[in-house]
């Protein structure tokens, strides 16, 4: 595995790390507002380069039978990251910086309530990102291989919270899934090849 490709995945693996502690500090109630939207939102946006990364790297290890599964998944992956960077650029640069200057709130722009428009966004592109592990599952082996799959079904309740939001629940199993599986990309021996 060529050496960007896993510091991609063993950095997909912290930015995930660091998305899930600050989120569930905040579901505890554990960091004031906004705060917890910042520690939450900044990794959120270093995590969408760094998965794409991950992918276009084992996309370019790929044998000649896994390109396919591998080149979708990186598709996937893209799509993933064109939804969410903005949704993360407008909450860090604009939606936040206005209720701290005590300008109206902008209420278009917020994420991540049920309903809002930016969520919708936001889980589009986190059914991509799962998606794109279920696509990179049948190119590994093992842990890896189950990991991966374990996330991508996790897109059907990731997408189906934009009308049961109590969903919410299932779809954090990825607070799980996704830094394991992106940890055992990273430790794969044999670069994910099953040939």
């Amino acid at each position: 595995m060529a050496r960007l490709t896993q510091v991609a995945a063993w950095g997909s693996c912290a930015a995930a790390i660091g998305y899930g502690v600050p989120q569930l500090m905040q579901v505890a109630g554990m960091l004031p507002d906004p705060l917890d939207r910042i520690l939450i939102f900044a990794p959120s946006l270093a995590l969408a380069p760094l998965f794409v990364a991950m992918l276009g790297g084992v996309a370019a290890d790929a044998d000649r039978w896994q390109r396919s599964w591998r080149f979708a998944a990186l598709g996937f992956g893209i799509l993933y990251a064109a939804f969410v960077m903005p949704v993360y650029a407008i909450q860090l640069g604009v939606v936040i910086p206005r209720e701290l200057a005590g300008a109206e709130r902008a209420t278009w722009f917020a994420c991540c309530g049920f309903r809002q428009p930016l969520t919708v966004v936001d889980l589009t592109g986190y059914t991509m990102m799962s998606l794109a592990t279920l696509l990179l599952a049948p190119t590994y082996r093992g842990f890896t291989s189950l990991a991966l799959l374990l996330n991508g079904v996790l897109a059907v309740p990731l997408f189906l919270q934009l009308w049961w939001p109590w969903l919410i629940w299932v779809g954090a199993l990825w607070l799980i899934t996704f830094p394991l599986a992106t940890a055992l990309v990273a430790l794969d021996p044999a670069r994910g090849g099953r040939g």
